[in-house]
């Protein structure tokens, strides 16, 4: 039976999201990984390793292609590679329209790839009971063929799982003014959209209606990043032991970095992907090839 180490909903973690009702979002810490955001390099480092990652399009969901994903990982290379001179990378992509859950498209995919298996499959997918499109993903780990030893060792899991990224390729950030539909429905904000600050003014960016106090964000800086941050966020979760309690800057993260009580950084929480910086280190201490 695959293992589901969790289901973590990426906006639960992460700043500016639709969230039904009345939510509250978690404050952030900062990462021993690094101890601020470094200037952007002129020339990229070359990584020691790459995590690679098969893609999965649900065809019962929406079309991406191939080009869009391969564009898609390249940001998410760009943002990982400096937080942890590890290299991410598409080995493979394929089209699944045999429905069922996301569980039986990436065991699908794993049996059609015996020979070479990835450490990680991304499934473009509005998800399991269309949590994905909600929300914007989530992750979890699923068990890998006898014999299979992930080069990336999860402390939760081990090296025989490979881990899972469900992802909404078209979700749109902070979006403003929808109420859950496909078009605009109002100029302000409405039910748990913009943070749940009902009446913020809605804006046009990146090709939506967003949330006016969301434009200058990091994730909103292009139309892809808060994706490839997702991404990020749920392929490293099998890396953070306390699982939701490891978001950045909740009393744990706080607690573990030396932080003190109710410590948030904004422009951090999105720089470290909504993650306590701790796990990047576990990241980065578990490769064992």
């Amino acid at each position: 039976v695959p293992m589901k180490i969790r289901l973590i909903l990426v906006c639960l973690a992460l700043t500016s999201c639709n969230l039904p009702g009345s939510t509250t979002l978690p404050a952030p810490a900062i990462p021993s990984v690094t101890e601020a955001p470094a200037p952007a390099a002129s020339v990229a480092p070359a990584a020691r390793a790459y995590f690679t990652a098969g893609i999965v399009v649900d065809t019962t969901s929406e079309p991406v292609t191939s080009q869009q994903a391969q564009s898609l990982v390249g940001d998410a290379n760009a943002i990982f590679l400096p937080l942890t001179g590890f290299g991410f990378q598409m080995s493979d992509f394929v089209e699944d329209g045999e429905g069922g859950t996301t569980t039986d498209m990436a065991n699908r995919y794993i049996q059609s790839h015996l020979a070479a298996l990835p450490n990680g499959i991304i499934i473009f997918s509005f998800g399991d009971r269309g949590d994905a499109k909600l929300y914007g993903g989530y992750g979890y780990a699923v068990e890998a063929p006898a014999g299979f030893h992930n080069t990336f060792v999860s402390p939760a899991t081990g090296d025989g799982h490979i881990y899972v990224a469900v992802a909404h390729f078209s979700h749109k950030y902070a979006a403003c003014g929808y109420n859950g539909q496909e078009t605009v429905q109002s100029s302000v904000s409405v039910d748990g959209e913009c943070r749940n600050q009902p009446g913020t003014a809605c804006v046009q960016h990146n090709g939506y209606s967003m949330c006016e106090n969301a434009v200058g964000n990091l994730y909103a800086s292009t139309t892809t990043y808060f994706n490839a941050t997702t991404i990020i966020h749920e392929f490293l979760h099998p890396f953070s032991p306390g699982g939701n309690q490891d978001h950045y800057a909740t009393p744990e993260c706080n607690q573990h970095m030396g932080y003190p009580a109710g410590f948030f950084d904004f422009q951090k929480a999105e720089y470290y992907n909504g993650l306590c910086p701790f796990v990047y280190d576990n990241f980065i201490n578990s490769y064992q090839p």
